[in-house]
């Protein structure tokens, strides 16, 4: 019907038209389905990932930053009880890894702890199995414990018990699943007869920035002893060590029974004269105030 009003060179140029016209519309619905939105969320910033909160009680990243413990005396141990890992050894050595060696070897031993981008080497991966320093054999991460490794950031960690070092031993070797080959026979006999020989005492232990605080506070000149005052002069017997004494424990000559449970408790060695251990309550109320009224 329509050739009645275009000719056929019309008509082909009019199908042309429409099928530019169509094409334009598909580009058009192309971009505006696909690129567009694709374009939007390139643009977007990328999502967080997710970064884990350091194992332990280090404090953050400082390994020397470590709790406060109690020194105790353990008994001789029995070798079957640690040379070979058990559900409460690897228990405990997981919660000693978390404080003691997480911020470093990160979480699962390979080397990407917190603080490992700091360190120069970097942390051992405890997962490979070429490059390790000593070897990955238990008597030889039982020394690397023991004794740290020059020249790197791996300290001595023989402040922890032998219990606790050995369970680290096998928490460590439990992140490398290769093929170690036996264990060095000579070894784990040392190691036998070190933990069933005799016990140990393991010392108190405090952070660093502790210890520090207190060496400076130690090194402070302390204000002298009015050594004028009869009271005084009759109880010491060094005046500068006992006003080292009196400085480490600021405001306890305030307090007469503090003040006679810390003299006597080590006499003379803390500059007092033996003679204070025979006093008594009134005799120390008086020394007391004579010490409290000119000292910080």
């Amino acid at each position: 019907m329509i050739d009645r009003y275009l000719s056929p060179s019309e008509l082909k140029r009019l199908i042309s038209v429409l099928l530019v016209v169509a094409l334009f519309l598909c580009l058009l619905a192309f971009f505006a389905f696909l690129i567009i939105p694709g374009s939007r969320n390139a643009n977007e910033p990328a999502a967080e990932v997710p970064v884990a909160a350091p194992q332990g009680e280090s404090g953050w990243l400082d390994p020397t930053d470590f709790p406060a413990a109690k020194g105790r005396i353990v008994p001789p141990i029995d070798p079957k009880t640690v040379l070979s890992p058990n559900a409460e050894l690897i228990a405990r050595g997981r919660t000693v890894y978390a404080e003691t060696c997480a911020t470093c070897h990160g979480a699962e031993g390979q080397g990407d702890g917190p603080a490992a981008k700091g360190l120069k080497p970097p942390p051992r991966n405890f997962s490979v199995k070429d490059g390790w320093t000593l070897g990955p054999g238990i008597p030889q991460l039982y020394q690397t414990l023991e004794k740290g490794i020059p020249g790197t950031s791996m300290l001595s960690y023989s402040y922890l018990s032998k219990r606790d070092r050995m369970a680290l031993v096998h928490v460590v070797q439990g992140f490398g699943h290769f093929q170690r080959g036996p264990e060095d026979p000579k070894g784990m006999e040392t190691l036998a007869r070190l933990f069933a020989s005799s016990g140990e005492i393991v010392p108190n232990r405090i952070p660093v920035a502790k210890a520090m605080a207190l060496l400076t506070r130690e090194a402070q000149v302390p204000q002298a002893l009015d050594m004028a005052n009869p009271l005084i002069r009759a109880a010491v017997q060094d005046p500068a060590l006992a006003a080292q004494t009196l400085a480490l424990r600021p405001g306890i000559s305030r307090d007469p029974d503090a003040l006679a449970r810390l003299l006597v408790a080590d006499l003379p060695g803390n500059g007092f004269r033996p003679a204070v251990a025979t006093y008594d309550k009134t005799a120390w109320r008086a020394l007391s105030t004579a010490l409290g009224g000119q000292t910080r």
